[in-house]
């Protein structure tokens, strides 16, 4: 086969090659995203109802104060919003291995490594609407609260995810949608 045959085999291969492309990721603004991350929290939440005194934490651990007034965080600029909820998202992230190391049963240590692998993956949807810029440009000092048994923790995970989170994504997306 010379040169010819060996262009012609060529553009037969590359023109029957179709391109494969991978189906596209959800986008971040899907409201299904983020209420897929409050339903695994309701259901990691849901499975302490039944933990007794091993679910217990030895010492305190500091969550982000979850309580919000609506008509107080609808004034805040997206920058003091966005600064709160990765406030929190610090917390959590630090928070989420310590109280791996207080677990020895195996349930318990299977919700928290989900939780784990959550909280991981909503840092990422924040960074993904581009807003931990913002957010380390309005320092805001984080309103801590203590707490000392998984149900507690679950719980403000929760809140925490139904509220501020929430309410920040949806107003991103919002304002993202009226400027395209």
């Amino acid at each position: 086969m010379g040169v010819t045959g060996l262009l012609t085999l060529l553009s037969m291969l590359f023109v029957s090659v179709k391109l494969v492309t991978c189906a596209p990721y959800k986008p971040v603004c899907d409201k299904t995203v983020v209420d897929m991350f409050i339903k695994e929290a309701r259901e990691a939440e849901t499975a302490m109802d039944s933990c007794n005194i091993i679910c217990q934490f030895p010492e305190d651990i500091m969550v982000p104060e979850t309580k919000l007034n609506l008509g107080e965080w609808n004034k805040l600029h997206t920058s003091q919003q966005a600064a709160e909820v990765w406030n929190g998202l610090i917390l959590f992230t630090k928070a989420v291995p310590r109280i791996a190391d207080f677990i020895s049963d195996a349930s318990l240590k299977f919700q928290v490594e989900k939780i784990h692998g959550d909280v991981r993956s909503v840092v990422h949807l924040f960074k993904s609407l581009n807003l931990q810029d913002e957010a380390q440009t309005s320092q805001s000092e984080a309103k801590t609260l203590p707490v000392r048994t998984f149900k507690k923790f679950f719980s403000v995970y929760t809140n925490f995810l139904r509220g501020k989170l929430r309410l920040l994504v949806m107003a991103v997306c919002h304002e993202a949608s009226l400027s395209t």
